[in-house]
């Protein structure tokens, strides 16, 4: 597989329902010396995790345990308890251990499992691999079922012949994107290489390259050693979102290129949902940008009471006042109503769970707002 470029273009209808402060994934790459999924750096532009960790071992170990560190699995480590079994008209499919590695199976036909991509928190696709590149398995594995199912996007008809029983060839662009959000270092200078890429989202993946930095710290260089790595915690509101939204899908990508999956389906694309929230305003307001409450370093926190604070921070009892107005670093003073109905697990009313078609699970809509019954989604 060699060099792919991409190349979109943005309707005009699509344009006006974007704010203005969003920019789909592949603005940013091309406007950006470094952004998430971009893969212009050269291998030898990576320090490599270990080298990360001599300084940053508290941090490191802490996000060894986020679902964004295990967000790929390649197929030697991919360990089957026991097979799995669906059955489909008359498709019998399996999935199990073999004495070569993880097997995905229809009726007689067998291919072995590349990739697992998700960490099974809420379900795993397969990658199966190919002489024509990968194919992405028709069913996924979905924890809430313990078993399979059909696999996010596939149809829910009995498919043509078996070939379709395996799954959705993907293009080539397709793969490389698949790779970049679930990887590291899947496309060096450029050229996709995904027998390359360090399975799940390492420190290099959202910071940027960081030999150079290395060597300006071992230099006791100070500007060069911050120059040297991107720090996402400095960036603006709409530039941070967007960072995120680029695997996580910004509001531009799927306003531009993703009109069909609105309403509950795109419950699941959280930077889409958090900007159409009013509070957001129109330019961003850095009091509730995607880190302002989870630390991608650690561990996703579930308990709803534990955001109480950041919400209170603004919507603080006594408070008046109106949220419609943008805030930035220098206006998040700004105060705003506070609730008539409870100071506490505010988003449990505000950020309700919604169960989203097709993946067995329910997904916190990072749309803010009061939810009304009935209201469209």
């Amino acid at each position: 597989m060699g060099t792919v470029t991409f190349c979109y273009a943005r309707s005009d209808q699509n344009r006006a329902t974007t704010p203005a402060t969003s920019l789909t994934t592949q603005e940013r790459i091309y406007a950006s010396a470094f952004w998430p999924t971009k893969g212009d750096a050269g291998a030898d532009e990576f320090a490599g995790e270990a080298v990360c960790e001599k300084c940053h071992a508290g941090i490191a170990s802490l996000q060894h345990r986020t679902p964004m560190y295990h967000a790929a699995t390649p197929a030697t480590r991919l360990a089957l308890k026991a097979p799995l079994k669906f059955q489909e008209s008359t498709f019998s499919y399996s999935v199990e251990q073999g004495s070569s590695g993880s097997i995905y199976s229809v009726n007689s036909s067998s291919t072995a499992i590349a990739w697992a991509f998700g960490n099974a928190e809420t379900g795993q696709t397969y990658l199966l691999k190919g002489s024509e590149g990968y194919t992405e398995s028709r069913l996924s594995y979905y924890t809430s079922l313990g078993g399979l199912d059909v696999t996010v996007g596939h149809s829910g008809q009995v498919p043509s012949s078996p070939k379709a029983a395996f799954g959705h060839e993907l293009t080539f662009e397709t793969a490389q994107r698949c790779f970049a959000c679930h990887t590291t270092g899947s496309t060096l200078s450029n050229v996709f290489v995904p027998e390359k890429a360090v399975a799940g989202v390492t420190c290099e993946a959202c910071h940027g390259p960081g030999a150079a930095h290395v060597a300006s710290a071992k230099a006791a260089k100070r500007t060069e050693t911050i120059a040297g790595i991107t720090n996402p915690a400095s960036m603006s509101p709409a530039d941070s979102v967007d960072f995120c939204g680029s695997c996580h899908r910004s509001f531009a990508d799927v306003a531009v290129f993703m009109p069909a999956n609105l309403g509950a389906t795109a419950v699941r694309f959280q930077p889409f949902r958090l900007e159409r929230s009013r509070c957001w305003g129109k330019t961003g307001d850095d009091r509730i940008t995607c880190i302002a409450c989870h630390d991608p370093h650690k561990p996703l926190v579930r308990e709803s009471a534990a955001y109480d604070r950041n919400c209170l921070a603004c919507h603080s009892p006594g408070k008046s006042g109106s949220n419609r107005q943008p805030a930035s670093s220098s206006t998040s003073s700004a105060s705003a109503p506070s609730c008539k109905v409870a100071t506490s697990n505010c988003v449990s009313c505000h950020m309700p769970k919604v169960q989203v078609p097709q993946t067995h699970a329910s997904f916190t809509d990072h749309e803010i707002r009061i939810v009304r019954a009935g209201a469209p989604r």
